[in-house]
């Protein structure tokens, strides 16, 4: 962007952010006036309508003070002689004509009517809805009340009522009530104004001008004063609305005007407008006439910035147009005739070295070509690549020598890396065949353990037609740490157990084998689970210094009855399924896992299975399996495939094999999270 537009648009932005204050500080100040105003109409207003219910009030009180002193009227009163109350009223000159008249009501003690005399208006009101039943009591009482007074949706009055004595009668109340429409009128004359009486509910009670009130269809908040501009068709109104209040000192609706303002609203528009668009057009001549200066004061400096732009782009013939004397124009022009000579001193010596660079260049490149040839075939294309990049003459900014020296480092680099790819290698393959050789033993160690831990599991089923065991275990690595195993402890009892060992691999196999080997030879001495279970927990929690424990359940069986003993050490509790497959979960005996604290007080249960029933004990390694997606298979899919593989009538090994098949189908060959195993025991009954 040029300077002379640059120094333009910062005197605009001047001067938009001056006329911008200028309107916003104009705009303020009429807001401010305007708010003065508003508070000045609405004030104005509300006092001239409180006047003028004041004068309607002392109007009514005044003919109140008539009736009671007219002796005709009390008379009337006390014979309930409407006719002749007609005459006394006439005669004190109070009109109760239907139209534009008033309404004379006198209510006895017990609120009821005495006597009732003309209307208020055109609206027939009844004499006890002037009044409410408290109000009237305070009256009658002796309270003066007077006001305006709603007496429905769409009527409001003006109502002055006082206690009425009469000779040898109770005490009765005077009421006086009369449109609101003449004070309205009233109103509308003194501010020559179209006036309007609103209820709560922006309803129109009374209007001067009901036409050009539902032709402006303005939208009032009665309880809140409200001035505003209003606009119709080509005429410009002005709205003041004020709240007024009843005879209980509440809000009971707003007095609204509506006045011609146009000529004098029009005039103050006109002037706003025409000063905004004065100061607008001024500042755009300012402007303009500022560009216009500047254009012509920059040219000279604007045909010196050429002559330097072609001296830049290597053009030395360049000459400064319009340059001489010894202003600032003649100084450009003799600095540009000294930078062309010493451009062109500078020009010729680049010439000359550049003859010199390419002949040793072409000397180095040969060498690193032939030292090239030495590195292997990665090597080789790289540097050649690197040289041929420079001969296509790829980043011409790049100085050539610069260039071949990068190249030589790399070729160095290249050779240190590969004698030392070398050296590590020879080493690294060295280290290969030592490292292989071990862990060829070590994996046919493995196995071998493998094989050892699979050969300890029992293999032979108990020859006892009473009972049926199958068990089925599958490490998740090449060892694992669950077991199982069942046993005959005497002729007419068999022991059974499922365990699983915190951790994986050979460390828990070692535990696991102790572990089995404790229990079994603990069990065929010792009648009880629980004291059996007790045991063990002393013996592997007193020197466990790898802190592994062991999760077991325990049980017996005995073959003569089908009573079932066992102890719960923190295992997953076993399922119990009945010969009509209804499967159940073996009650849990809260005991803690094997091998945690010593001296643990295991507690032992009973259940008693009928012939059929099945025991299903699993490991963790069943529900704790997940998918793809790190579900959890769950004990629900468990429930499911013992419903369908371990009834009665179907082989003891199927519901572990179906199990396994489930678990893995889950898995979606995933590798197992953990071991898996199962054990079913069936009882066939005595």
């Amino acid at each position: 962007m040029l300077l002379r537009t640059r120094i333009t648009l910062i005197v605009a932005l001047g001067f938009v952010l001056l006329v911008a204050v200028l309107g916003l500080g104009s705009y303020l100040s009429d807001r401010q006036d305007e708010k003065r105003f508003s508070e000045i109409a609405t004030l104005a207003q509300s006092a001239l309508w409180d006047e003028i219910v004041r004068g309607a009030v002392a109007d009514l009180v005044g003919e109140h003070d008539q009736l009671e002193t007219s002796q005709a009227f009390r008379n009337a009163v006390i014979a309930r002689d409407r006719a002749t109350a007609t005459t006394a009223i006439a005669a004190e000159e109070i009109s109760t004509e239907q139209n534009g008249g008033e309404m004379v009501a006198v209510i006895g003690a017990d609120r009821e009517p005495i006597l009732v005399v003309g209307s208020v208006g055109k609206n027939q009101i009844a004499p006890q809805a002037l009044l409410d039943a408290g109000t009237l009591d305070r009256v009658i009482a002796g309270s003066r009340i007077n006001g305006l007074r709603q007496v429905s949706a769409e009527v409001v009055i003006i109502l002055a009522a006082e206690p009425l004595n009469l000779p040898g009668q109770p005490r009765a109340a005077l009421l006086l009530a009369r449109s609101v429409e003449g004070a309205l009128q009233r109103l509308a004359d003194q501010t020559g104004s179209a006036a309007t009486l609103l209820t709560l509910r922006g309803r129109v009670v009374a209007s001067t001008d009901g036409t050009l009130w539902q032709h402006a269809g303005v939208t009032l908040t009665p309880r809140s004063p409200i001035v505003e501009q209003v606009d119709l068709g080509d005429r410009l109104y002005s709205l003041i609305s004020v709240p007024i209040t009843d005879i209980t000192g509440g809000v009971t609706g707003a007095v609204a005007s509506l006045r011609d303002m146009t000529d004098t609203l029009r005039v103050s528009r006109f002037i706003s407008r025409a000063a905004l668009l004065g100061a607008a057009g001024l500042a755009l001549i300012g402007i303009i006439g500022l560009n216009l200066y500047l254009w012509r004061a920059f040219r000279p400096l604007e045909g010196a910035i050429n002559a330097m732009h072609a001296l830049a782009r290597g053009d030395l013939s360049a000459r400064l147009e319009g340059g001489g004397g010894r202003d600032e124009i003649g100084r450009i022009a003799e600095a540009i005739d000294t930078f062309r000579g010493n451009a062109q001193a500078l020009a010729d010596s680049r010439t000359q070295r550049e003859r010199i660079r390419g002949r040793q260049e072409a000397v180095i490149r040969t060498e690193l070509e032939g030292l090239a040839a030495s590195l292997d075939s990665v090597g080789r294309e790289g540097v050649l690549t690197l040289l041929s990049d420079m001969s296509a003459g790829e980043a011409p900014h790049e100085d050539p020598l610069r260039r071949l020296a990068g190249v030589m480092r790399d070729l160095s680099r290249r050779i240190v890396d590969q004698h030392q790819t070398l050296s590590s290698m020879v080493h690294e393959l060295r280290e290969a065949l030592v490292t292989k050789t071990k862990l060829a033993g070590l994996q046919q160690e493995l196995e071998i353990a493998r094989q050892v831990q699979l050969a300890i599991l029992p293999r032979d089923v108990p020859r006892d037609t009473r009972i049926e065991v199958n068990g089925l275990m599958t490490p998740a690595r090449e060892v694992g740490g669950d077991f199982f195993d069942y046993f005959m402890v005497d002729r007419n009892t068999l022991g059974f157990v499922i365990a699983d060992v915190s951790g994986k691999g050979v460390p828990a196999a070692l535990f696991m084998a102790i572990s089995r080997t404790l229990l079994k030879s603990t069990a065929l001495f010792e009648a009880s689970p629980a004291l059996c279970m007790r045991r063990i927990n002393d013996v592997l929690a007193a020197e466990n210094d790898q802190m592994l424990f062991v999760t077991i359940l325990y049980g017996i069986v005995d073959l003569r009855t089908g009573r079932v003993t066992y102890v719960n050490a923190g295992h997953n509790p076993p399922y119990r399924v009945t010969r009509s497959g209804e499967i159940t979960l073996v009650p849990p005996t809260g005991g803690m896992a094997v091998a945690v604290v010593e001296d643990f007080p295991y507690i032992e249960r009973e259940l008693q299975l009928a012939p059929g029933e099945t025991l299903f004990l699993f490991t963790d390694g069943v529900t704790e399996a997940f998918d793809p997606d790190e579900l959890a298979y769950g004990e629900e899919r468990l429930i499911e495939v013992l419903a369908a593989s371990c009834g009665a009538d179907r082989p003891i090994g199927a519901a572990a094999e179906a199990v396994v098949t489930s678990v893995r189908a889950f898995e979606q060959g995933l590798p197992p999270a953990d071991d898996l195993t199962c054990l079913a025991v069936r009882y066939r009954g005595a």
